[in-house]
């Protein structure tokens, strides 16, 4: 049992015991006191407060502060502090909402036997601290500005730290609840920068790291929320969401696994799953062409600009169409096309300094590789052709932070890591100090035996109560990410769908029998879970009709056959809004039936084939503008036997092994021989 559950669920069954009670009697409150913060509500007396009907009908109608001096807020020891402020959204909306703000620490969730360090408070990273906020329409608005029985959980990037913005979710069509968290990190208090993660010498901070990835911190405000709405308004949400992309979506996966009987429907965003094995592969590009410098002269950012546009505009031209003047792939797994096309003095390569040498090709085309160990088996996904991630020779931004987690060292340097050995022997052989030196492979391995069971939600089987709750799910994410591989998503739709066919997942592949029985079955999962690619989109592409698409889909049974994306969108800084467009929503009645805005994102200005298709569907050009959604069907299959075979890769925990995961038919590894590069 969740340690929250006990004092989530005693404060539940007091809730809903005075709430049900036929004449409840409101006493005035002079002081109540909430951790460290005096409050002093008062109330007033009312009638039969079951429902936010009879209440408005009686004039009994409690105040934003009002719901300081009741459970789950009063008297609940894991409330280290709580406030509740009548708020306004900014101009043009201008919406009255409540925002409850609460540091919850629960005090049974303490030290080494809750997974923290081994002391106790004041020592930060050994007790729970989680920052949270709930905004509530006022429940004396009207219209569309009055809450219409939603409630929409969202995250910002990475792995948060810090309570995101929920003004969006007051803003919409009609008001809806919003929460999230900080995730139980984030500031001085909770830890902050990869510190909170480790406990330095020793082990990951299991308790921290289950508020963060295993969903905790969220968990618990999707439960408060709720139980404030039962206050506040005198009913619970009729329907309940997660809606957020890029690190959000990774802890919307958390949701989906760990508390499905909290929610009705989620949109994931470039999702930041499979946490450790993709921050490792974020450095792949990087020691590539560290690799390169070791043995010839370092790629140029005018290389690298030069020879990814001549990619997709080669590839586009096999496998996509134009538009509004810019090429686009339909599916760029699908393009081999080689950086010794550039290679000096070859027909079509650009004059110096732009061309390439062999050396500097070859290493171009390993980055657009991807992850492979010794035996040349794939470990991860690339970042692919025309993904421009710059000319570093050292990865920087995710890919430390995992190699100090999984050496549980803050000072773990990651100049240690290394290609391949032969990138190792290189650098011993310069008189390189090696003696902590670790390659790819081996450094995968260790992550995934030290610390990605804890962290990247990545088991397709833990998806079987959500599917069996009929929750419906949307993921999506953009085919020219830079920041997180899109092919990951795929891989994990793969591994669903093949345990939802045969009731394994291959992960991890212990089962010498594993591969009998049916492949992956993708219609198996469209039912209620569906992933649509973004042809030519960047991190958190704009998708503005997904969440009303969801919405239709849980509350009316309507299944979205396709989404429609503007052909050409304007992206703002992240910010970890609903839908993870990073930006506040629109205003009501935007295009969007639900005030969602049209065309905002992190990455853009993207331009995109404006119909998005079900995977393994692509977008098929019929006829007309290229910019009309019109003008495409949905049909077709991007699951080609190349596609299939070139995806295949090591078993999770053997990734410097000579073997590969697979199924049965197209997805059997002996179908596939050619994919060792060996």
């Amino acid at each position: 049992m969740r340690p929250e559950v006990t004092w989530m669920t005693l404060f539940q069954f007091n809730l809903e015991k005075y709430m049900t009670t036929r004449r409840a009697t409101f006493f005035t409150l002079a002081t109540v006191f909430v951790g460290s913060a005096t409050l002093v509500p008062t109330l007033v007396r009312g009638d039969d407060i079951g429902a936010a009907l009879q209440r408005k009908q009686q004039a009994v109608i409690p105040t934003c502060t009002d719901l300081l001096a009741f459970p789950p807020l009063a008297g609940n020891p894991s409330v280290h502090s709580a406030s509740a402020t009548a708020l306004t959204t900014p101009a043009p909306d201008s919406r009255a909402y409540c925002l409850v703000n609460v540091t919850w620490r629960d005090p049974r969730v303490v030290g080494s036997p809750a997974g923290y360090a081994d002391t106790g408070p004041p020592t930060v990273d050994a007790f729970q601290t989680i920052r949270l906020a709930i905004a509530l329409p006022l429940n004396t608005n009207t219209g569309d500005a009055a809450w219409g029985g939603r409630l929409v959980m969202t995250a910002g990037g990475g792995d948060q730290g810090s309570v995101p913005d929920l003004t969006e979710m007051i803003n919409m069509v009609p008001a809806t609840i919003g929460g999230g968290s900080d995730s139980g990190h984030g500031d001085a208090n909770s830890g902050s920068a990869d510190s909170y993660g480790i406990i330095q010498g020793a082990r990951l901070n299991y308790g921290k790291i289950k508020d963060w990835a295993g969903g905790r911190a969220n968990g618990i405000t999707v439960k408060l929320a709720k139980q404030l709405a039962q206050v506040y308004y005198g009913e619970r949400p009729k329907h309940t969401y997660w809606n957020a992309c890029s690190g959000g979506g990774h802890m919307g996966w958390a949701q989906v696994q760990f508390y499905p009987e909290e929610y009705d429907g989620a949109l994931i965003g470039a999702p930041a799953h499979n946490w450790q094995e993709f921050r490792l592969a974020d450095g792949w590009d990087e020691l590539a062409r560290k690799k390169v410098a070791q043995r010839t002269t370092p790629i140029t950012q005018a290389q690298m600009d030069a020879v990814n546009s001549a990619a997709n505009a080669a590839c586009a031209a096999t496998d996509g169409v134009t538009v509004k003047g810019v090429p686009i792939m339909n599916d760029p797994r699908a393009c081999k096309w080689s950086a010794t096309n550039y290679i000096c003095g070859r027909p079509g390569a650009p004059a110096a300094p732009l061309c390439l040498d062999a050396i500097q090709a070859a290493g171009i085309d390993q980055a657009w590789d991807g992850p492979r160990n010794g035996y040349g088996k794939r470990i991860w996904s690339p970042y692919d052709r025309g993904i421009n991630v710059g000319n570093a020779t050292v990865p920087a931004g995710s890919t430390p932070q995992v190699l100090h987690w999984n050496h549980f060292d803050e000072s773990f340097d990651i100049s240690n890591l290394y290609l391949d050995q032969e990138s190792l022997n290189l650098a011993a052989a310069a008189g390189v100090n090696v003696s902590k030196a670790i390659t790819y492979e081996n450094e995968a391995v260790l992550g995934s035996l030290r610390t990605a069971d804890y962290i990247d939600d990545n088991d397709p089987t833990n998806l079987e109560a959500a599917h069996r709750r009929g929750m419906k799910i949307i993921v999506y994410h953009g085919m020219q990410d830079p920041l997180i591989q899109f092919r990951n998503d795929i891989d994990f739709y793969i591994r669903a769908a093949a345990h939802f066919t045969q009731g394994r997942s291959g992960f991890p592949q212990e089962d010498p029998d594993f591969a009998r029985g049916a492949g992956p079955d993708f219609d198996k999962l469209h039912p209620w879970y569906r992933l649509f690619l973004v042809p030519n989109g960047s991190h958190c592409p704009p998708v503005p009709n997904a969440f009303p698409a969801l919405v239709d889909w849980v509350e009316k049974g309507v299944a979205p056959d396709s989404l429609v994306e503007p052909p050409v969108s304007q992206a703002t800084a992240p910010g970890g809004a609903p839908g993870g467009n990073g930006a506040p929503a629109g205003p009501p009645g935007s295009g969007t039936g639900l005030g969602l805005p049209p065309g905002l994102g992190f990455g853009g200005p993207t331009t995109t084939i404006p119909r998005l298709c079900p995977f393994p569907q692509k977008a098929i050009y019929k006829s007309g503008p290229t910019d009309d959604t019109n003008s495409y069907t949905c049909g077709g299959d991007l699951q080609t036997k190349a596609v299939i075979c070139d995806g295949l890769r090591t078993a999770y925990k053997q990734e410097n092994k000579d073997k590969l995961q697979g199924y049965t038919g197209d997805y059997s590894p002996a179908a596939c021989k050619d994919n060792s590069r060996r």
